[in-house]
């Protein structure tokens, strides 16, 4: 579903397309762009980080406190369902300040290795499409809006990032919904899924000598849901992982069977997929994801 919710006309686009004009000249200046969508009438939410990688928050659903995870990987928001209850719709989700009215959601046990999720909610690629959301997964911020940003406005804002030092590669909506993007492993093209709720970013272990990989043990252990369970992680040494115009040198990937998560097999609905772009290298590269616009914003990681 994509429907927008109502528009205040207060933020209306003649006072945005004034603004952009100034942000374009600042954004370099300022060193960063941490003002620029608040002043284009986004609202802005506040995340944390986890350990393990996870972008969340305490909200309010229905009046209640509960745990939040943003997941750019999640094709459906989720409720977590309480035991011996069917569930509850949710009239009013409140985030930060933020109220978003008469909210779809699925309301479904949530479980991870046998476990119940850590959290209650999972706000995933629908809500934040719907909400024309932004995810600065370096700065931890949720943005969203109540209608799109005017395209004139938009260009202004894109060429302020650009002058910040981000660079953009395009996202494609999958019919699942999912969002994928096109990469490089040691100059071997790759389709990856963008996923901020991954903990690591990560291949497909059968793709380790098409992109000249070579395993090593790790004492690391990841958790799939449902099913999926607890197992080992492998891990590669990557010497060149290229995501648009931006490169990465002497990283570290590690080495999955995707089709245990749905991926990177004949039968699977993102067959296609053969990696994933996962919370760790997102916040490495100060990442900045237009859900609406499904564009990937990255600045290049300098080594000192």
């Amino acid at each position: 579903m994509h429907s927008s919710l109502p528009w205040n006309a207060a933020r209306g686009s003649l006072v945005v397309l004034l603004l952009v004009g100034r942000l374009a000249g600042q954004a370099a200046a300022v060193g960063g762009v941490a003002d620029i969508f608040p002043r284009l009438g986004y609202d802005q939410i506040e995340l944390r980080r986890t350990g393990e990688n996870h972008l969340f928050l305490f909200g309010q659903v229905n009046g209640h406190k509960r745990s939040c995870l943003v997941d750019t990987g999640w094709s459906l928001t989720t409720l977590q369902a309480e035991p011996h209850s069917p569930g509850t719709a949710v009239e009013t989700l409140k985030l930060g300040r933020t109220t978003f009215p008469n909210q779809p959601v699925r309301t479904e046990r949530i479980v991870f290795n046998g476990q119940p999720a850590a959290f209650d909610v999972v706000l995933g690629l629908d809500f934040l499409r719907r909400n024309f959301a932004v995810l600065d997964c370096g700065r931890r911020r949720l943005f969203t809006r109540r209608a799109a940003l005017p395209d004139e406005a938009q260009r202004d804002l894109e060429a302020a990032l650009r002058g910040a030092g981000f660079r953009e590669i395009g996202l494609r909506l999958q019919p699942v919904p999912a969002l994928t993007l096109a990469a490089r492993v040691n100059g071997e093209p790759l389709e990856m899924l963008l996923d901020s709720g991954a903990v690591w970013s990560c291949v497909d272990q059968r793709q380790c000598a098409r992109l000249k990989l070579k395993p090593l043990a790790s004492a690391a252990r990841v958790t799939g849901a449902g099913k999926t369970g607890q197992r080992g992680v492998a891990v590669a040494e990557v010497r060149s992982l290229q995501l648009g115009e931006v490169e990465l040198k002497d990283s570290t990937l590690a080495l999955f069977d995707l089709a245990d998560w749905g991926f990177a097999a004949p039968d699977k609905a993102l067959s296609e997929v053969q990696g994933i772009l996962g919370g760790d290298l997102l916040a490495a590269t100060g990442a900045i994801i237009d859900l609406h616009r499904l564009k990937l914003w990255l600045q290049p990681v300098t080594r000192k």
